[in-house]
């Protein structure tokens, strides 16, 4: 059957497993309520911002975000892909990728000409087509990688 992107605002019935998901990898030193409250905010039909879920069958496996900004000291760039997350046991499945040109698609439909993100992994991004810009302090005191992707050229 392959895999299908949906988009949270119309599949609320995935809306606690991408909540627990992004809790556990990116917000657990956080209640989990302040995680439900911005997935709940994060979740537009037709808009930024917008949250996906990958779905094998009707088992959800991975969720991507589409928002305005996802750096506070670059408000200058903007839209951001956010919150890439694969279930671990469904990796290398080539659902990230999916995922990535859900969010490529809606930039493109919605006139965006660049698409922005922040990452910590090492030549990840790069097997995809983004192009890294250049390294932004973060308050922890270590440092995240920007990357961008031109969607003119697409």
């Amino acid at each position: 059957m392959g895999i299908q992107i949906v988009n949270l605002a119309e599949h609320k019935e995935y809306f606690e497993t991408v909540c627990q998901w992004l809790w556990k990898q990116w917000a657990s030193d956080k209640p989990i309520e302040f995680v439900r409250y911005a997935v709940l905010h994060n979740s537009q039909i037709d808009r930024v911002p917008m949250t996906f879920v990958a779905l094998d069958g009707e088992e959800p496996v991975g969720t991507v975000s589409f928002w305005m900004n996802d750096l506070s000291c670059r408000q200058d760039l903007s839209p951001w892909l956010a919150s890439l997350y694969v279930d671990e046991e469904q990796r290398g499945k080539g659902i990230a990728r999916e995922l990535q040109n859900r969010v490529i698609e809606e930039a493109t439909k919605l006139g965006y000409s660049d698409l922005y993100l922040i990452t910590t992994h090492d030549d990840y991004y790069e097997r995809f087509g983004w192009n890294f810009i250049e390294k932004a302090p973060k308050l922890s005191g270590d440092f995240t990688k920007i990357y961008s992707k031109d969607l003119r050229s697409l």
